[in-house]
Order: structure tokens, then sequence, then C-alpha cells
């Protein structure tokens, strides 16, 4: 009896030894820790580009826009597939619409005009230098609105896993430099959060009201292509980490 309970005093012994050692070790570490955040942002030539193209047509009846409308969007869609590259380019037609253009009289009663038809066309592609005679072609071709033009960075998560390297030790440089200060010195990390953004440069579209126009303003830019500035996207890097200290 005496000697289970010496072997029981002994394992209550060892159990409380442990947990004040253990608490030591969550004391050491709770002891106190340094806060710091940064940033880097780089610029970056877009390498991707994207863009849409609307035909619009309106008859009397919806067929008749509609077969208007397929007959100048397959006449657009086919001229692009000659100024693209296949192989790393991509034409797809994005949304398609018809509804009836209302139109009050005199005497207040709603009445069908005529029946309006979109077809909107996207183009990406990876040579963004192409992308004026992207336009020239589509306008000459029949799209009376171009839209949503933009141009992104596609390599932007490798951009990122270079810059994370770069920023963190800039940070634990100066966590190290403040922990010398106070007379301490850094212990392990205890807390890390990262996030990584690319912006999207964007230029506005420009509308034309008929097929008229468009084909009056294709013949002037034929001369002098559409001028086309993709400007720079900004890549912005984020990090804040926590470091013990003891």
């Amino acid at each position: 009896m005496k000697k289970s309970i010496s072997v029981l005093f002994i394992l209550i012994l060892g159990l409380i030894l442990f947990n004040i050692s253990y608490a030591k070790a969550e004391v050491k570490k709770d002891a106190g820790y340094i806060s710091l955040s940064g940033s880097k942002t780089i610029e970056a030539a877009p390498n991707k580009a994207q863009i849409s193209f609307a035909v619009e047509t309106d008859a009397a009846d919806a067929q008749s826009a509609v077969k208007e409308n397929n007959e100048i969007s397959n006449k657009i869609i086919t001229a692009l597939k000659i100024v693209t590259k296949p192989q790393v380019d991509t034409i797809k037609t994005n949304n398609f619409s018809v509804r009836p253009n209302y139109v009050y009289g005199k005497d207040g009663v709603r009445r069908i005009k005529n029946y309006i038809a979109v077809n909107s066309v996207t183009v990406e592609t990876k040579d963004t230098t192409n992308i004026a005679k992207i336009i020239d072609t589509a306008i000459a071709n029949g799209a009376n609105r171009t839209n949503n033009l933009s141009y992104t960075y596609d390599n932007s998560a490798s951009a990122c896993r270079d810059i994370y390297p770069q920023l963190m030790k800039e940070l634990k440089e100066q966590a190290s430099a403040i922990a010398t200060a106070s007379g301490a010195t850094l212990d392990g990390i205890k807390y890390i959060s990262t996030s990584c953004n690319s912006n999207m440069s964007v230029s506005n579209g420009r509308f034309f009201t008929n097929n008229k126009v468009a084909a009056m303003d294709a013949a002037v830019e034929e001369a002098a292509s559409t001028p086309v500035e993709p400007g720079k996207v900004t890549i912005r890097v984020n990090l804040n980490v926590d470091y013990y200290v003891k």
C-alpha cells in the first residue's frame, strides 16, 4: 500500500514539475514581441490585354435584327482571327441580347418601334502591341462600340514570390535593431500575414453611333492606327510579422 502511494506521489510530483516547466516556457514566449509591417510596390509592363466589341443592329422585326447582327459579328470574328494568334489569343462571344425598343405616341400609348440586337465579342491577347490593329480591324468590319480595354500582368504571382524574401529580410533587420536597442534579442516568429495584389490598367472605350460613322472613322485610321497606351501595372506586396523577443 505504501509503495502504491509512493508511486502515485512521484507521478503527481512529475506532473506538477512538467506544468511548471511548460508554464515557464510559455512565459518566456509571451514575455514580449515586436510587431512590424511593411510593403513594397513595383511597376511592370502589362503582358496581357482584353478588349470587348459590341455590334448593335436594329430592324422592324427581331428576326431581321438578329440576322443582320449575326452577319456583321461573323465578319468581325473572321477578320479578328486573321490579325490574332490562335495559339495564345482567345476570341469569344461574351453576350448576346435582343429586345424590343418602345416609344410613346402622342396618345400616351407605348408601342414597339423596332427590335435591337446586341452581340459582344471579347478578345484576349498576349501581344499587347497588337491592340491597335485589333481595334481597327473590328471597327472596319462593323463593330460600333468598344468596351473595357484592360491590361494585366500575367506573372504577378511570380513577382510576388520574388518580393517576399526582400521584404522579409528588411523587416527582420528592423526587428533585430529594435530588439538590440531594448536590450533583447529575437526569439522566433509569432505571427505572419501576407497579401499580394496587382491592379489593372484600364482605358475607356469609344462609342460609334452607327456602322456608317464607324466605317468613316476606320477609313481615317487606316493610314494612322488607333493610338493605344497600355501604361503600367502596379504590383503591391504587404507583409506583417510579429517576432518573439527574449
